[in-house]
């Protein structure tokens, strides 16, 4: 596989933020990316696309608005509840994009609906996962 590692893939990201295809069309090549995380199932193809958007969204805050605008918290919530088991890496990776976006822009009262006790309870699930110390709060 030509993309193994997280940094391969991290490089892969910084080539295209870099490359004149992006900087002559960034518009087109985010709506391209972000539409292409609302359909795509693949996950190594989501682990690229979601790298990329995370790069992207932390040097044009813009990106993080539009992401939210165009349903991507709704298909995050959906790629999160089922990748866990799959895919560590995408897991860890679309939970920091999730938060990313959240951090920049309030969510809308739709989109917030949709967090439910259950992907709340999972969340904490992750961090208790985590601890060493049973008795930290």
């Amino acid at each position: 596989m030509y993309l193994e590692s997280d940094d391969s893939i991290a490089r892969c990201s910084q080539g295209l933020l870099g490359s004149p295809i992006f900087r002559d069309n960034a518009d087109y090549v985010r709506t391209q990316l972000i539409y292409t995380l609302l359909q795509e199932d693949k996950l190594a193809r989501l682990h690229v696309i979601a790298n990329f958007l995370l790069l992207d969204g932390r040097a044009e805050e813009g990106t993080f608005r539009r992401m939210i605008s165009e349903g991507c918290f709704v298909r995050l919530l959906e790629l999160i509840r089922g990748c866990g088991e799959q895919d560590v890496r995408l897991h860890r990776l679309l939970l920091q994009l999730m938060y990313e976006m959240v951090r920049i822009e309030h969510l809308r009262t739709e989109d917030l609906l949709q967090v439910d006790d259950d992907f709340v309870t999972y969340l904490f699930q992750i961090i208790e996962s985590l601890s060493d110390d049973a008795s930290d709060p």
